[in-house]
């Protein structure tokens, strides 16, 4: 059987390259790329080209139905809610901020977990048990539960919802993060390492960090669908983002009152949220294919 890894090596020289040349082989994870991508463009450029306002409010336009409909307007594309806001507009902004937030905070959770799982991989003794043990409890507990306990705990709000969610979040980067620190630190380039004096940052920056970028990627992408969900379920209970505020969660729980009568404000910021998660998670696991993919060549 001829090697295969003088040829991954010429043509694709770093693993990122070659996780990449995997992932394109996946046509679901290709589609769900470029939906992520849409929404990605829609949060960044939609606010801007909108002659609309997210949060004012037309009298003279209560509840007109998307343009499609009879009864519609050319004005207001995706139809107004109860008090007279433009539908496209609101999605934009709703989609800007639910996504972003769920970025940032997936972000600052990745940092923090890497920075507590290298301590419970690399240093013996009490501290790694302590933190090991700690960590093993909150992994039980759903992330959604552990925000609404620390919302309760910091008051409502967009950012403690964001800090909660980003804090349940930190013990799944910390679980990975410990698990490859420990295998790395038993190979045979990091006992090596050490002999030639090497510190414990500088094998962490030097030697371990390259090679775990592939699987904190893989592993941020999918914390991004949970933050997604999460950030809109604590709004849609007025625990995150409160009511009024271009969120996709408080748009769906605003538009309960009339959902028998204006049904798009319920299905618009629901198809989102659900898109958005599903092409999340679908990239995510195209990811992970890839990575483990490109490992067994």
């Amino acid at each position: 059987m001829p090697d295969t890894s003088l040829y991954e090596e010429e043509h694709y020289p770093t693993p990122l390259q070659g996780t990449w040349h995997e992932f394109r082989q996946r046509h679901v994870a290709v589609v769900g790329l470029g939906i992520l991508i849409f929404f990605i463009i829609m949060a960044i450029m939609g606010p801007i080209f909108t002659p609309f306002d997210p949060t004012t409010q037309h009298t003279d336009a209560l509840l007109i139905p998307p343009a499609w409909n009879d009864n519609g307007s050319i004005l207001h594309i995706l139809g107004t809610d109860a008090l007279g806001r433009d539908m496209m507009t609101r999605l934009f902004y709703g989609t800007q901020m639910t996504l972003f937030a769920s970025i940032i905070t997936v972000l600052a959770a990745l940092c923090i977990g890497v920075i507590l799982g290298v301590i419970a991989g690399m240093a013996p003794g009490i501290r790694s048990s302590l933190i090991n043990h700690v960590l093993d409890i909150l992994m039980l507990t759903p992330t959604l539960l552990i925000a609404i306990v620390i919302v309760a705990i910091l008051g409502t709000g967009l950012t403690n919802a964001m800090l909660a969610i980003g804090l349940a979040l930190i013990p799944r980067f910390v679980h990975v993060t410990r698990d490859f620190v420990r295998l790395e630190m038993s190979m045979d380039y990091i006992l090596t390492a050490k002999l030639d004096g090497a510190t414990s940052t500088a094998l962490f920056t030097h030697n371990i960090l390259p090679n775990m970028v592939e699987r904190l990627i893989v592993q941020g992408t999918l914390a991004i669908s949970v933050a997604i969900l999460d950030i809109s379920a604590l709004g849609f209970l007025n625990l995150g983002a409160q009511t009024l505020m271009p969120e996709l969660g408080v748009m769906v729980a605003d538009a309960l009152s009339t959902a028998y009568i204006a049904p798009w404000n319920i299905f618009l910021p629901g198809l989102a949220i659900f898109l958005m998660v599903l092409s999340v998670n679908i990239v995510g696991d195209g990811l992970r294919s890839a990575h483990r993919s490109r490992m067994s060549h």
